[in-house]
């Protein structure tokens, strides 16, 4: 399983190198560059701190001890997995800002993988805390899924 992840992550890394690199020719030459990169780069940044802020009060809930605890707070009070929300914003902000089908391709993959074990964790969730749970938490997009 390490391998088959390391594999993937090497040849996405060159697939969005190789992209942005060679293949790219709209920098100067695009009037929405600048546009599509600056709102990229806010979604990027956005997501990337949810995604911080998230691993903390979960790695903050562990050190607490005690057994397993119902996060609270925060996007914790609208999705159960906003660390895989925050994750699927950066890479919709990478996809944003380097305009490619590889950015977009990633942008997929990273939901394929991330959606279904969002609902699994928030299936979890439900199963493990029932009633304590809070009944409105989506799994990995606030109001709709």
């Amino acid at each position: 399983m390490a391998a088959a992840a390391f594999c993937f992550n090497l040849l996405n890394g060159y697939l969005q190198g190789r992209w942005v690199s060679h293949y790219k020719s709209d920098y100067a030459n695009d009037g929405l560059f600048w546009a599509r990169f600056v709102v990229g780069l806010a979604v990027f940044v956005w997501g990337m701190r949810i995604n911080i802020w998230a691993d903390r009060v979960l790695v903050g809930l562990k050190r607490q001890g005690g057994g397993y605890k119902v996060p609270r707070g925060g996007w914790f009070e609208l999705v159960s997995c906003p660390n895989y929300l925050g994750e699927v914003l950066e890479w919709a902000g990478w996809a944003v800002m380097n305009w490619s089908w590889v950015g977009f391709g990633f942008l997929l993959y990273t939901c394929a993988n991330l959606v279904p074990r969002a609902r699994s964790n928030h299936k979890w969730y439900l199963d493990k805390f029932g009633e304590d749970y809070p009944k409105a938490r989506k799994a990995i997009f606030p109001y709709l899924y």
